[in-house]
């Protein structure tokens, strides 16, 4: 996954944006949710937000 990819095509976010927010602190989708607004409008990206934190705390 590329840093510019878009992982939430409603607010914008970026791969980048939810690794930014994984490292001040977001451990929860939630937590990312609320950092980067991502998963918060139609939710279908909540998957891919899963998958993503997933695989940085694996890091």
């Amino acid at each position: 996954m590329n840093e510019d990819d878009i992982i939430c095509p409603c607010t914008g976010v970026t791969a980048r944006d939810v690794m930014d927010a994984v490292k001040n602190g977001a451990n929860t989708v939630e937590d990312i949710e609320a950092a980067t607004s991502a998963g918060t409008v139609c939710g279908a990206c909540i998957q891919d937000l899963e998958a993503l934190l997933a695989k940085l705390k694996t890091k």
